[in-house]
């Protein structure tokens, strides 16, 4: 049985600790204390200064860089589209000034940006796959090569046929598009007349500088772009010009699926901007190319037009 005693004498260690803690606090240990953690803060001082130095620098180098960038496309962009009709087919989650970018360096290789439409997220949307499907068999009789079993290049193919053509097929072609509340295609601006090329412009990655990216939701099948993509070129001369920063950003999905249609990663930056007319001019000269910097890129850029 425990006594007064030995509460007694548990109370007097508790006490005499509490004591020697605050003597050597207040004595030998507070100065060692006080200079280690000084130290420590003067270290993530400058190692923060050094970081900020280097992200300096790092912009400065990629300022540079687009800047002769777009200066010496103001060399060798001018004829690469002579006469070439251009739409433009943007996909959600894109950035304005991406578009921008893109139709200023067409204009200057001498293409026109002759419209330009939205392709919504029923394409990929899981719960309409049966639906796109089925939808598709409306399309096949008005096309004259449509023999493939993937309802979405299916459909690809009836997005080519409707931007690049001006027959009687081509304009039901895009009034089954249009077609409906939730249609696969919205027009922001009409095209004057039909394309002979179409740029497809896709969103940054998740990872981008000043974009939040367009992540795929449970409910989305980016795969089923390759298919659309696939059926659109074998109607038009195509480039799809996106991101390749992870496994589910657009054009990565779409060389993952070894889709045959020209690719430019990096969207948002000048190389991509730049590359756009190179590699619709390439494409229509028969050359189908993906390029840029990340992963399952062929080349940096397209050849150039001599």
């Amino acid at each position: 049985m425990i006594d007064f005693r030995y509460h007694l004498v548990s109370l007097i260690s508790v006490f005499l600790a509490l004591a020697v803690g605050v003597v050597l606090g207040a004595g030998p240990l507070q100065n060692s204390l006080g200079t280690a953690l000084n130290d420590q803060v003067t270290a993530l001082r400058a190692d923060r200064n050094a970081i900020q130095a280097r992200l300096e620098a790092t912009e400065t180098a990629v300022n540079e860089r687009d800047s002769y960038i777009e200066a010496a496309a103001a060399a060798y962009l001018p004829g690469t589209l002579e006469g070439r009709d251009v739409v433009l087919a943007v996909l959600p989650g894109t950035e304005g000034k991406d578009l921008d970018a893109l139709s200023a360096n067409i204009k200057t290789a001498g293409g026109r940006v002759v419209g330009r439409v939205s392709l919504t997220s029923a394409w990929v949307d899981s719960s309409r796959e049966t639906f796109r499907s089925t939808y598709a068999g409306q399309f096949v009789g008005y096309l004259s090569n449509a023999t493939s079993a993937d309802g979405n290049r299916v459909l690809g193919q009836g997005l080519g046929k409707a931007l690049t053509a001006s027959d009687s097929n081509a304009i039901t072609l895009m009034d089954l598009l249009t077609a409906s509340d939730t249609p696969l295609v919205t027009v922001d601006a009409k095209p004057s007349g039909p394309a002979s090329m179409v740029a497809v412009v896709g969103p940054r990655g998740a990872g981008a500088s000043g974009s939040a990216g367009a992540t795929p939701t449970s409910g989305q099948d980016p795969s089923a772009w390759a298919g659309v993509f696939t059926g659109l070129a074998q109607e038009a001369t195509t480039v799809v010009v996106g991101s390749a920063d992870s496994g589910t950003d657009l054009v990565a999905t779409l060389r993952s699926a070894g889709a045959s249609v020209t690719t430019i990663d990096s969207v948002g930056q000048a190389t991509a901007a730049v590359s756009t007319p190179l590699a619709l001019a390439a494409t229509a000269a028969g050359t189908t190319g993906a390029y840029g910097f990340d992963s399952g890129a062929e080349s940096v850029m397209p050849p150039v037009k001599k």
